[in-house]
């Protein structure tokens, strides 16, 4: 049986995906400045782990374990959402008080904050 055949090819190539939007989300926590497109780089990472969740849970034959894997999925989808909206509300706070987002802006104030104290 070739490897690029059916299933195989299935399981192969959503986790290649799913390696990439890790990789994409892990590239965007690293190298940009802004809090809200970092947030942005974490909902990529969770959306990747949402789809390893659903691909191995649909390789079971059992239907309990493809119900856990929506669940696991969904109960993921719903930490994203709670995490989004709380991270969301401490960046615009941050925002209206410091009146910037820049992460390197923000530590610059912060060492001049520390240095007056």
């Amino acid at each position: 049986m070739n490897i690029l055949e059916g299933q195989n090819f299935l399981v192969i190539y959503t986790v290649f995906i799913s390696f990439i939007m890790i990789i994409a989300g892990l590239i965007g926590i690293v190298y940009r400045r802004n809090l809200v497109a970092i947030l942005i780089s974490i909902e990529v990472i969770l959306n990747a782990i949402n789809l390893d969740f659903i691909l191995f849970s649909r390789l079971k034959d059992n239907i309990n374990s493809v119900i856990d894997g929506q669940v696991f999925a969904l109960f993921n989808i719903l930490i994203a959402a709670i995490e989004i909206t709380v991270g969301l509300a401490i960046i615009f706070a941050i925002r209206n008080q410091l009146q910037t987002s820049d992460i390197d802006k923000l530590n610059k104030i912060n060492s001049i904050k520390e240095s007056e104290k």
